[in-house]
């Protein structure tokens, strides 16, 4: 299992740049284990897969509902699984102001983010105990990976998803696992990425509310994922994510971003099963082939007599 933790940068920059431009920070208990001195940072707490990110700055920011300004990491979960008690939490402390030993300030990362486009943030929160994290610890990127565990099983499905303007598509679905917000995670074959992308781009979006529906774009192989926002004199279209092949040549459109389900109420074709269930055989042979060379790798060395 991945242990980095995955934010959006849109989410996780507004919370840097009130930290800086706060006249005062609060202590933590991060900052104090840290022994670090006081000034602008993020607190990161880890609870298994989970992960908030906090600013430390002093007024706090509030929501209009009167909770603290937070943003939670986006993963995957097991969707049936029993509640094994609290995990144990983490405190972690991300300093915003001097630059780290990789020369980089953490605020600058995200600004970058935010500037070309890659919208997201991954936290590798492996530093040593009461160490903070430092620009080393942050990449900005411009698509999630990490979409599913390692070694997970696929199943064939149809699925469908507000952001498909509510139309089914056949998808290999990670059995088992479901996103955060309770969403399947989704890899769909390039013939059904393009027909999803021809269909959000149907004349019948001309009845739709601007930014009501995404838009797909392929550049190459790559797919885009792109936003409508209304500025009151045009509309822009902004990157809201990118999806590349998979090693199948798979795509996971809106992993993490859209709410895709299962819709029972559309038949599977027959000759989409077949495919699906081919290309699912197919990574399950290479993760059993890859698992059985990492055991006789690490299997000890045999003295000869």
């Amino acid at each position: 299992m991945s242990d980095r933790l995955w934010f959006r940068v849109e989410d996780v920059l507004p919370l840097a740049e009130h930290a800086l431009a706060c006249p005062t920070h609060r202590l933590t208990r991060a900052q104090l284990a840290a022994g670090e001195l006081n000034g602008p940072a993020l607190t990161l707490t880890r609870t298994g897969a989970r992960g908030v990110l906090r600013s430390n700055g002093v007024p706090l920011w509030h929501t209009p509902q009167g909770d603290e300004q937070a943003t939670v990491s986006t993963f995957w979960r097991p969707s049936a699984a029993a509640s094994s008690g609290e995990e144990p939490a983490e405190d972690l402390y991300l300093p915003l102001g001097p630059a780290g030993p990789a020369g980089r300030r953490v605020i600058d990362v995200l600004r970058a983010g935010r500037d070309l486009e890659r919208p997201w943030l991954a936290i590798t929160p492996d530093s040593s105990p009461g160490d903070p994290l430092d620009g080393m610890h942050v990449q900005v990127l411009d698509r999630r990976a990490d979409i599913a565990p390692p070694g997970v099983r696929w199943r064939p499905a149809m699925v469908t998803s507000p952001q498909a303007a509510g139309r089914s598509y056949p998808a290999l679905v990670a059995d088992g696992y479901t996103t955060d917000a309770g969403g399947l995670i989704c890899r769909f074959d390039p013939h059904t990425a393009r027909l999803i992308a021809a269909v959000l781009a149907g004349g019948w979006r001309l009845g739709a509310m601007p930014g009501e529906y995404p838009l797909l774009r392929f550049t190459g192989d790559t797919l885009v994922l792109l936003e409508e926002r209304d500025t009151g004199g045009e509309t822009r279209l902004d990157v809201d994510d990118r999806c590349y092949p998979d090693r199948d040549g798979y795509y996971s459109i809106g992993a993490y971003r859209w709410l895709w389900h299962t819709d029972n109420t559309s038949a599977l074709p027959l000759r989409a099963r077949l495919r699906l269930h081919l290309a699912a055989l197919a990574a399950r042979t290479r993760a059993v082939t890859a698992s059985g060379r990492q055991r006789a790798q690490a299997a000890p060395a045999v003295s000869p007599l």
